[in-house]
Parts: structure tokens; sequence; C-alpha cells
């Protein structure tokens, strides 16, 4: 039962510097990248986890995650379309070293004079991206360097030391594996000892490190994971209650019915009686990896549809 289900991404061009793609988000657990990532919500609304920040994105708004930066996506009640571009520092390094270590500390824009400025040039960048007509790779990096610098003149912002953007760096990486580890072994009796170990660190400082990462204990990320593939288990499969416990490290019935009446408002039998099945109260840091990229093709048709809605 437990694989990834995140689609293989396809890079859709040549450009090494930049990689714009249009995905509709279920789930993505916590984690940073080395690129500069600024996304436009085209359709629907989604969570947006932001280090230990909860923000409710909705149709057109634009958000900026910074390089390393900790975030994690998670659905509303009604579907997505995220168009987003991947932005590598050796891009924009060359014209200035210093921003590589820059800090966008505005990293929601809903409206507003910028907000427009931005919109409109990430989607012509987007189009020209999809088409790639001739020399587009010269297009698509012009306008994305008039986006930053927008960005860089319409926001605050701040450049970091070499030292503490190193560190943003291992703190991702470790958090990588750990949310990595914890995916491929919910449904076993893992504990913060077993992650230490491959950490080389103390369980006293692998549980301050989540919670600061996370906000939340081991524990709580943990029940998280678990809740999440109980969840689909519950929805999609005959299996009786033991069975889903069995499948997904829940020690009982009892506490699995629990989780379900916190989270839900109801039990495993009475949410299954549903036709209507209630959705969860308050969203919960996504554990787990369910997207779909859409390929050139079909992102192209449909950025299209939905500009000319």
């Amino acid at each position: 039962m437990n694989k990834k289900k995140e689609l293989e991404i396809v890079r859709h061009t040549t450009m090494n510097h930049l990689e714009i793609f249009l995905l509709e988000m279920v789930l993505r657990q916590p984690h940073g990248h080395e690129d500069l990532e600024i996304g436009i919500l085209l359709e629907g609304s989604v969570y947006l986890f932001l280090e230990t920040e909860l923000y409710t994105l909705n149709k057109g708004d634009i958000y900026i995650l910074n390089r390393y930066q900790i975030h994690s996506f998670s659905q509303t009640d009604e579907r997505n379309k995220i168009l987003a571009f991947q932005l590598s520092s050796d891009f924009y390094r060359q014209l200035n070293h210093a921003l590589a270590y820059i800090q966008f500390e505005n990293t929601i824009i809903h409206s507003g004079l910028l907000h427009n400025q931005i919109h409109e040039k990430l989607l012509s960048c987007a189009l020209f991206y999809f088409n790639q007509e001739a020399y587009y790779e010269l297009r698509c990096g012009s306008l994305m360097l008039e986006v930053l610098y927008d960005i860089l003149s319409g926001t605050h912002s701040r450049i970091v030391s070499e030292k503490e953007s190193l560190l943003a760096k291992s703190n991702s990486l470790r958090l990588t594996r750990i949310t990595d580890y914890i995916s491929s072994h919910y449904a076993e009796n893992i504990c913060l000892q077993d992650i230490a170990d491959m950490e080389g660190i103390t369980i006293y400082h692998l549980s301050h490190f989540i919670k600061k990462m996370l906000g939340i204990s081991f524990q709580e990320y943990l029940n998280n994971v678990r809740f999440e593939h109980a969840l689909q288990l519950v929805r999609h499969s005959d299996f009786n209650i033991l069975d889903v416990c069995l499948e997904t490290g829940f020690s009982s019935s009892r506490y699995l019915n629990q989780m379900f009446e916190k989270k839900l408002g109801c039990t495993v039998k009475e949410y299954r009686k549903r036709d209507v099945k209630p959705i969860v109260f308050v969203p919960s840091l996504p554990a787990d990896n369910v997207q779909k990229r859409y390929d050139i093709a079909h992102a192209k048709d449909m950025l299209y549809s939905l500009l000319n809605q």
C-alpha cells in the first residue's frame, strides 16, 4: 500500500534555468528546494503551509517561495490549478552575486498594481514557454528578469549571509530525509530513535528540529501521515477497520476512530455511511505527495482555456 503517488516530473524544454509547469495540487509534504519558485493560483483554492504559518490561496493569488524555504500544500474542498515557475539562482546571480542570497518577505500577493504587473508578465512568459516559438528562451528570460525586478522594487526583501543560506540548505535537506523516511515507514513501529540514528544526532536535537521546522511534534506529524493513508483506504477500499489499522500503523481501531472524530466529526463507520463525505475541519500539515502535472500539450491547451473563461 505504501508507494509514491507523485507523478514523474517531465521537464518540458531545454531551458536549464527555468521550469514552468501547470499542475493540480492535492498534497505536497513539507520540503524546500534550491530554486526560487513563483506561482499563480489560476483556479480554485489551496492551503499553503509556509514554514509554520498557514495561508489560504484563492484564484488569482501569487505566492513566492524563497530558496530552501520549508513549505507544503494541501487541497481545500475545491479543485485547483497552479501555474508554477521555478527559477535557478544561477540565472540571476550572474547579474549580481548578492541576488543568490535574496530573501523576499512579502511572499503572498493578493491584489494591487504590483500583483497586476507580475500576473501579466508571468502569463505571457508561460505562453511563450509552452508555445516554444523561435527564441522563446530569450523572451522568457527577459520577462522573468522583469518579474524579479518588480518584486524587488515592490516588496520588502533582505540579503542573508552565506552562512545563513548554507544552514537553510542543510535544514531543508535534513527535513526532506526525515519526511521521506516517515513516508516510507509510517506503517511500521517507528520512533524518534530510528531517525536520530539515521541522522547521527540525539533524540533531543531531532525532536526540537522537527518542532521548529514543522510547528508540530514528530508524533503529530506521524499521526497525520497515518491518518491520510487510512482515510484513502476507508474511502476507496472495503477493508474493515482492523485491516486499515494494520496497513497504516495505527495501534488500535479505537485510536483510529478518535482521529476520525477529531478531524472529521464522525467515526469510520459513520463516515462510510454518509453520501456526502465530510471534509477535514482544520487542515493538517500534509504528509504525502499527490499531484498531477500536465504535459506541455495539455498545459498549453488548459492555460488558453482558463484565460478565455
